[in-house]
């Protein structure tokens, strides 16, 4: 952890293809108050139980300020087992990474910060309020087969840990005097609780040293179940009134509404607007741009499907206009505004669980509408989908011009 890797070690990783951790060890780093906080919230609700306040009239605030606090507390703990399971599987490239881990780290770290923040929020300020749907999914996992061995490993050491602080918390949880009418969630808490358990401990039976590549399947299976429900737990435990109401509805495809519209007008067409992927706040400036304006006409003119490309948009602005989705910011709250590359699409953040494109998009992951014909004289394909990163500010601009082959400033 932090230890530097020696000159072979470097050489060995870079033939890889390994990457430096640098920046997820600097993540990581910051990240560790939420083992203070998670320490906070469970003496917290250790002195809630003496005084036999049971789960329902805990504060509000304070169910925020435990659920935020444990969303934090689970994505920092992965984020540190794959960092641990890496060095312990590859002790000679200490500091360097494959680039599916770094990806992987990168994406628990990126929401850490955003739950403990809220739990400060919520911790400070008794009338706060959650401006994220909940429960929320872990991230998504990064894609991978067969799916390495640290990874594995990793999974499996999290779930220990989630496990022994679940664990305290729902014995937290069952405090004297719940109401008879509660006793319902009491057992749904413990059936979730022993289906987790069971399926942890179910991966971890199958793991071992030499184990069949065939089995690899099964345990990810099993581990990534036990992961998801330990997640969603933490926060029934802080929140329970998120058992009380109706099942969530599944997401709804953000083309619904914009299917009810008639359809937009496209390129050639009177009211068409070119500028209309760009960001809002920024096509003004980008009018005025001559390089901009032919570009911006070039990529319409190459489009094969513009309607296609004008759906997608729609799409997202029925998703903005229902709240489902908010602009980006950066640590410091600052609007990310819009990417890089023509036709500078702004990027959004997701509050509540949303399918844009086919594509489904859980709560807080960040996005933007990736539309290029940068490749159309080479015979390359329209590129028109949905980009999932985790974003941050740049001066770059890329015009992305097809018969330039791109040009960056």
């Amino acid at each position: 952890m932090g230890e530097q890797p020696t000159v072979w070690g470097r050489v060995f990783a870079l033939v890889h293809g390994e990457v430096s951790s640098d920046t997820l060890e600097a993540y990581r780093r910051a990240g560790n108050a939420v083992y203070d906080l998670l320490k906070q919230v469970e003496d917290q609700r250790l002195a809630l139980k003496v005084q036999g306040v049971h789960p329902w009239k805990v504060e509000a605030a304070t169910q925020v300020e435990f659920l935020c606090a444990w969303n934090a507390f689970a994505l920092q703990t992965l984020g540190d087992e794959f960092l641990d399971a890496d060095s312990r599987a590859s002790p000679a490239t200490v500091g360097y990474v494959p680039p599916v881990t770094a990806r992987q780290v990168h994406t628990f770290y990126s929401q850490v910060e955003e739950w403990l923040s809220r739990a400060r929020q919520a911790q400070s300020n008794p009338a706060y309020q959650l401006d994220v749907d909940v429960p929320a999914d872990l991230p998504p996992w990064a894609e991978v087969e067969p799916c390495p061995g640290p990874h594995l490993d990793a999974m499996l050491a999290a779930t220990r840990a989630l496990r022994t602080h679940a664990e305290g918390a729902m014995a937290v949880f069952e405090v004297a005097g719940t109401p008879q009418e509660r006793q319902n969630t009491v057992q749904q808490l413990r059936q979730l609780l022993a289906d987790a358990s069971t399926k942890a401990e179910y991966a971890q039976g199958l793991w071992g040293r030499d184990v069949p590549q065939e089995l690899h399947e099964q345990i990810e299976r099993h581990v990534k179940v036990a992961l998801e429900e330990y997640y969603h737990l933490g926060q029934y435990l802080a929140v329970p009134r998120l058992l009380d109401r109706p099942q969530p509805r599944a997401d709804r495809p953000a083309s619904a509404i914009a299917h009810e519209r008639r359809r937009p007008p496209g390129p050639g067409e009177p009211g068409f607007d070119p500028w209309c992927l760009t960001d809002p706040a920024t096509h003004d400036a980008w009018k005025r741009d001559p390089q901009a304006c032919e570009t911006i006409a070039l990529l319409w003119q190459y489009d094969p499907d513009p309607q296609r490309t004008l759906g997608l948009q729609e799409q997202i602005d029925a998703a903005y206009a229902r709240g489902d989705l908010a602009d980006a910011t950066n640590r410091a709250g600052q609007r990310l505004g819009h990417d890089y590359c023509c036709p500078w699409a702004a990027i959004y953040v997701v509050r509540r669980p949303v399918t844009i494109g086919g594509r489904r998009l859980g709560t807080l992951q960040q996005f933007t509408l990736d539309v290029s014909a940068e490749g159309a004289l080479k015979g390359e394909e329209f590129k028109r989908e949905i980009l999932v990163a985790n974003f941050q500010p740049t001066t770059r601009i890329d015009y992305c011009n097809p018969r330039e082959g791109g040009h960056d400033e």
